[in-house]
Formats: C-alpha cells, sequence, structure tokens
C-alpha cells in the first residue's frame, strides 16, 4: 500500500515537474531561460532527462517527445524564477517536514529506499519534487484560491456513473489469504538451496509433532534465519501476481483447502511453507465492497477520489498552460543548441 501511494504521488508530480529540470550551467547550453535571470537548459541534463523517462517507460522518444521535455523544461525554470520575483518561497525545514512524514509511512527504511529506486528516483529528486509541490501549492493559494473553492464536490450521481462505466474491470477474480514463511535466496548456490531445505523440513516437524504452531513460527522468524508475512497476505489469480510468485506458487496455493499448511516447496525466490487462511471466490465489486481485500478504502471511496483527481488534474493542467503562456511573453528564451 505505501509504495504504491509513493509510487503515484512521483509519478503525477513527474507529469507536472521534470527532475532535472535545475538551474545548472555547466555543459553544452540547449536553450536559455531570462524572466528575472539567465538559466541554462544544458545539453547534458536534457539528454539524461531523455533517458531516464525512456528507461522508466520502455520506450524511445520521438521528436515531437522531446520538444515537450524541452519545453517542460523550460516551463519549471520559468516557474521558479516567477516564484523568485513573486516572494513566493519554501524552507528546507518544510521539505524535510515531508520527506519525514512520507519516510514515517514506510514499513522500514528499506522500503522506502527501495520504492524509490524503483521509480529511478533519488532522496534529493524527492526533495526537488517536495520543494516545487510546496511552491505550486502556494502559488495557486495565492492566485486560484477563488477557482478552486469552486470545483465542483462529487456527488452520488458521479459515482454511479462512473461506476457503471467501470463496471466491467471492477471483477476481483480468485483470491486466497495466505499467511507463509520463508527462507530468501540470495546467492542461488546449491549450499543455498540445501541449507533453505534443511530449514523447512524442520519447520514443518516441528509443525506435524505439535510442538509448535503456524503463528509461533511467523512470530519467531526473524530469530530463526528466515522470513514471514507480517500482516495478512491476498493473492489473486491474476498475471501480476503469477509474474510475481511463479507458477509453483499459484499451484500450490490454489489448490490447497482452507487452513491447511503446505508441504515445504522451492520456488525461484526461495523455500515456502504455506498456510492457506481462506479463499474469496471471483465476484462482481459493488460500490460497497472493498477495492482490494486487506487495505481500507471501498469501490466507492477509490471511485470518488479518482473522479476529484480527474478535475483537479484537469484545473491544474488549464492554469498551468496558461501560466506558461503568460510567463513567455515576459521572458526571453532562445534555443542555441540542438536536442
Amino acid at each position: 500500500m505505501f509504495k504504491r501511494r509513493l509510487a503515484l504521488f512521483i509519478a503525477i508530480l513527474c507529469q507536472v515537474w521534470l527532475l532535472s529540470a535545475q538551474a545548472i550551467t555547466m555543459g553544452t547550453p540547449l536553450a536559455t531561460v531570462r524572466l528575472v535571470k539567465v538559466d541554462v537548459v544544458t545539453e547534458q541534463e536534457f539528454r539524461a532527462e531523455i533517458a531516464k523517462r525512456e528507461q522508466l517507460e520502455n520506450r524511445s522518444y520521438s521528436q515531437a517527445d522531446k520538444q515537450t521535455v524541452l519545453n517542460a523544461m523550460i516551463d519549471n525554470l520559468l516557474f521558479l524564477q516567477m516564484c523568485e520575483r513573486d516572494g513566493i518561497r519554501v524552507t528546507d525545514a518544510e521539505i524535510e517536514q515531508k520527506i519525514t512524514e512520507v519516510r514515517s509511512a514506510s514499513p522500514s527504511p528499506q522500503q522506502f529506499e527501495a520504492t524509490l529506486a524503483s521509480q529511478g528516483v533519488t532522496l534529493a529528486d524527492l526533495r526537488t519534487l517536495y520543494r516545487r509541490q510546496l511552491l505550486l501549492q502556494r502559488w495557486i493559494t495565492r492566485t486560484h484560491a477563488a477557482e478552486v473553492a469552486a470545483l465542483p464536490p462529487v456527488n452520488a450521481q458521479d459515482i454511479l456513473s462512473a461506476y457503471e462505466l467501470r463496471r466491467a474491470q471492477l471483477i476481483r477474480p480468485d483470491t486466497v489469504q495466505i499467511a507463509f514463511v520463508f527462507y530468501e535466496f540470495t546467492q542461488h548456490t546449491e549450499e543455498e538451496r540445501r541449507a533453505g531445505a534443511e530449514l523447512m523440513r524442520n519447520l514443518a516437524e516441528r509443525l506435524g509433532t505439535g510442538s509448535d504452531s503456524f503463528d509461533s513460527l511467523r512470530l519467531r522468524a526473524s530469530q530463526g534465519g528466515y522470513q514471514a508475512n507480517p500482516t495478512p497476505l491476498y493473492v489473486a489469480r491474476s498475471e501480476q501476481y503469477l509474474q510475481a510468485l511463479g507458477q509453483r506458487f499459484f499451484d500450490v496455493v490454489f489448490s490447497m483447502q482452507n487452513n491447511a499448511v503446505s508441504a515445504p516447496f522451492e520456488t525461484d525466490r526461495g523455500w515456502w511453507l504455506v498456510r492457506r487462511v481462506d479463499f474469496y471466490p471471483q465476484k462482481q465489486l459493488e460500490l460497497s465492497d472493498p477495492l482490494n481485500l486487506g487495505q481500507p478504502g471501498t469501490v466507492q471511496d477509490a471511485l470518488a477520489m479518482q473522479i476529484a483527481q480527474q478535475r483537479q488534474n484537469t484545473f491544474l493542467t488549464r492554469i498551468l498552460g496558461e501560466l506558461s503562456a503568460q510567463l513567455r511573453t515576459q521572458a526571453e528564451i532562445r534555443i542555441v543548441g540542438r536536442m
């Protein structure tokens, strides 16, 4: 849940702010931007931005795509110069507070760093994103507060209409709730495979003799040299989970009976012991159903949030487009290099 929220936040902000659009003057100039001072977009930072985005999106950018990126980098610099001119400021302490809040919401420091890395974002990038988010919020509060207040709230008919449009996609596939203990492969050596097999056999024997319960094995995982899920895990019969966990894992968990514990089994990721807690057959989700099992929030909540987000994005796109047009009439912009 944390990983999805942070990834979504980064994805949304990256649509507005380009991480590499800094006022950097080292390198070959591609464009110069002057509103209150001269800032430079270098060919090096432009190409680095293109490379990062092509890697994240797994596609090659066309010339039109590259022009869009350059325009956005110029707009970013114009916005920052406007904030400097108009006295719109954000302190380092405010940015660090944001970082602290998002880090504290992560299950662990390692998960926080891994989530950033999966999005191709460094901690410095995240600080840049938060600085620009706060500047944007302050500019909107100063110049568009009345329009924000006038945005229509999401009503019942909005939600019902959205539900009917998305009804065919709101189907939960067969899903199992499981608990597990897991010996992860880190070296993928034969010695490691044997060690994992021996450990899982010993745990299975303790379960078989009644000397341990499955929950006690889970709770003692950190002392026993293996891992366990701290909260229930829901596995849907979907391509996403199949790719993540593998066919062998699917074959085991979807063929078990509720409350049964598997024999130790091996996948590419390591050795497993799995207890199947419950099974949920495929279901057409209703508005009052949880969107994701084991997580807060209903289908109705999710649709209301999506509608509100779409309206906010439409509003944001419009006012930023208007701002770009206005600032470009006030600024001196020169393209002096080659994309």
